[in-house]
């Protein structure tokens, strides 16, 4: 039975419009690599950046804000030249100098951005490790839409997302589990330990993408913020947009950096997310190839 009390799907023309817009180029983008790639992180970044900053209601003429507001990019640069510990360092402990609320968006957008350049460029899979979170992401939020609007059902935290429900929560997982299963199963040619490993990690991944869902709502919801822009219709900001994709790429990123060097895995997907290797060795991070 569906439930009356829930909201309409007066958005949903919306969501699909900007959807048929925004996954064409980012397919695009990730796809061709290089500057292409590269590009539209440094976008993307900057506009993250400007509505963060917005939701803290900093003022974007303050020196030290339009600093922060281009901070990315100059870890992005370090990135290009190799120096990835630098680059961390970068996102991760020179912002201090920016307060407490900029530095908390310099790790969360800058480390994303970081994971991101880390899984395109080093990693063995390339653009379908990349490919891989966006689907599976995008399943994740899709799933839970529709499976929350058609069941409804008791809310999942209604103290920090009114509109979420357990059965949404549900549906986001299925859709993720399924999208990670096909896609992981496919890259293996077929392995049905493959099929299996990518469900798991796409619901584990899944799971990453709601609770970065959650915490952008929490930190709206403190900020008394119904959005954190206008920019795409139908889904508010570009942080509203790119919300559970920011914390799931570092998650991402982290795991393919602590698995073991060797083939132990790939029986299971593990070859999607395994670094990249020189000779015998995989080193812990490498310069980008295509920029040397």
């Amino acid at each position: 039975m569906i439930n009356n009390s829930k909201s309409s799907w007066q958005d949903l023309p919306l969501r699909v419009v900007s959807a048929l817009v925004i996954i064409p180029i980012a397919l695009f983008c990730i796809i061709y690599g290089q500057w292409f790639y590269i590009g539209m992180l440094g976008i993307i970044s900057i506009a993250m950046t400007v509505e963060w900053a917005n939701l803290f209601k900093k003022k974007l003429s303050n020196y030290r804000v339009a600093a922060f507001l281009i901070w990315p990019l100059v870890a992005y640069a370090a990135v290009i030249k190799g120096m990835w510990w630098p680059a961390i360092w970068i996102v991760g402990c020179a912002p201090f100098i920016f307060g407490p609320q900029l530095w908390l968006g310099s790790v969360v957008i800058g480390g994303a951005g970081i994971s991101l350049l880390w899984l395109r460029f080093m990693t063995t899979s390339g653009m379908h490790a990349v490919i891989f979170i966006v689907l599976v992401v995008i399943a994740s939020d899709s799933f839970a839409y529709i499976t929350g609007k058609i069941l409804g059902g008791p809310k999942l935290i209604p103290s920090v997302s009114p509109g979420k429900t357990w059965s949404g929560a549900i549906g986001g997982l299925v859709g993720a589990c399924c999208v990670g299963s096909v896609i992981v199963g496919y890259l293996c040619a077929g392995l049905y330990t493959a099929y299996i490993g990518g469900a798991i990690f796409g619901m584990v991944t899944g799971v990453v993408a709601q609770i970065g869902d959650l915490l952008e709502s929490k930190l709206k919801r403190e900020l008394d913020v119904k959005d954190s822009g206008k920019i795409i219709p139908g889904h508010g900001g570009v942080l509203d947009r790119f919300d559970a994709l920011l914390l799931v790429s570092i998650f991402v990123a982290f795991i393919s950096c602590i698995l073991p060097a060797d083939k132990s895995f790939d029986k299971w997907g593990g070859s999607l997310l395994s670094s990249q290797v020189v000779g015998d060795q995989q080193p812990v991070f490498l310069p980008l190839t295509i920029f040397r």
